[in-house]
């Protein structure tokens, strides 16, 4: 796995965890406040990302040699730090917010 296909991956997974954790929320927490909510998702996601990952790296698919498992295994996991460090967290949870709000007002 090169870099820019980590980098795809990893975008498409945070996109997945924060709409995820944005429905949960929005269904476990029903009477708090926005605010609430949104610390509630925000806290605590890169950990859940990491956890999700970890999942998935625990797969050995028979079809895909050992070698080439670690290779895109130690890619992702360096593109995740990158990512961390670069990615406003803030910014991307609420503009998934937005999006999802706009597509059905009464959803959220």
């Amino acid at each position: 796995m090169d870099k820019l296909a980590a980098k795809i991956y990893l975008t498409g997974k945070i996109l997945e965890l924060g709409k995820t954790l944005i429905y949960k929320t929005e269904i476990a927490a029903k009477g708090k406040a926005g605010a609430e909510k949104f610390k509630q998702v925000y806290e605590g996601f890169w950990d859940k990302l990491e956890d999700l990952l970890e999942k998935e790296k625990s797969i050995d698919r028979k079809w895909i040699p050992d070698f080439a498992e670690e290779i895109g295994e130690e890619v992702l996991t360096e593109v995740l730090k990158e990512a961390r460090k670069t990615f406003d967290l803030k910014v991307i949870l609420q503009q998934i917010f937005d999006e999802e709000k706009a597509g059905n007002k009464n959803i959220l």
